[in-house]
């Protein structure tokens, strides 16, 4: 499977979490979003392991990189932007989490050997994030001078993308294991830290109050948007490196304003389009360098 296909699909399941988790909080609270879609994820992904045959570590060096990327890259962002969301408008939240794949890029600089920044890929970023802000609208901007909860659930935000920036670096770095056992295994250590934490702060007594629907939109942001989008990251970073995989956060949001157009009927403007060429047009010049060595 190219790595293109791959990146549309990553794009494709992270993009779905905007709508899944519209419904889930609905009737369930942050913490147990958090929690749940992490279990669901792990419930998703151990029996799959356990059939293929895989064996997990057993250093306690390996299982402290397990513990680490679900803390990064799962439970640490997904609260946060969760928490920030109650005051911040999605479009202003997807602007902040367009810092991902800029500090992705700075980071793999100083911390991967051959990611290094380029005068290329320092253009397609550019482009691709002037794309992204023509997507959200200029209005979302204004938001940005706000004070009180509104700029702390910014300040959350955020740093749920700096988080996803780190994890992508620790992805690359962290020591090799067969693909189910890493997506697997970090499934396991944030279910069991992200429900102990969500346990500590709300009871899950206020899971059996949530709607039918919630609970399904909860079901499907742990299969798709955590479990099987685990797979695919970490298989995709592998292949293709932490930087490019950070480029999945500039088409996710537009990938969500398609998805609440045609589910929530949510109004789509000609500055989508506008700014999903220029998105495309950035990728291509940020990868122009890679493909012709390809």
């Amino acid at each position: 499977m190219s790595r293109w296909l791959m990146l549309a699909i990553l794009v494709a399941l992270w993009g779905s979490a905007f709508a899944f988790t519209r419904i889930a909080v609905a009737t369930v609270v942050p913490e147990w979003t958090m929690a749940g879609r992490l279990a669901t994820g792990a419930l998703l992904l151990l029996p799959l392991a356990l059939w293929a045959g895989e064996k997990f570590p057993r250093a306690g060096e390996e299982w402290g990189w397990l513990a680490a990327l679900a803390l990064v890259g799962n439970i640490a962002p997904f609260f946060a932007i969760s928490w920030g969301q109650q005051y911040v408008p999605s479009a202003l939240a997807g602007i902040l989490i367009g810092f991902t794949p800029l500090a992705t890029l700075v980071l793999a600089h100083f911390l991967i050997e051959d990611e290094r920044i380029t005068p290329l890929r320092a253009a397609g970023f550019a482009i691709g994030f002037t794309g992204l802000v023509i997507v959200l609208g200029p209005r979302a901007l204004t938001d940005l001078t706000a004070g009180g909860e509104r700029l702390f659930g910014q300040f959350a935000i955020l740093a749920g993308a700096f988080f996803f920036a780190c994890n992508n670096v620790m992805a690359r770095r962290a020591p090799e294991m067969p693909l189910l056992v890493k997506s697997s295994g970090v499934m396991l250590a944030g279910a069991l830290a992200g429900t102990a934490l969500a346990g500590a702060v709300t009871s899950p007594l206020s899971l059996a109050e949530a709607s039918t629907a919630s609970l399904l939109g909860l079901a499907g942001l742990g299969i798709f948007s955590t479990g099987l989008a685990a797979l695919v990251f970490f298989r995709l970073v592998d292949k293709a490196g932490a930087t490019f995989v950070s480029l999945t956060n500039y088409l996710v949001p537009v990938f969500a304003a398609v998805a609440g157009f045609l589910i929530f009927d949510e109004e789509l403007k000609l500055r989508v389009l506008i700014g999903l060429a220029l998105i495309l047009a950035g990728i291509a010049v940020s990868e122009w360098r890679t493909q012709r060595k390809a």
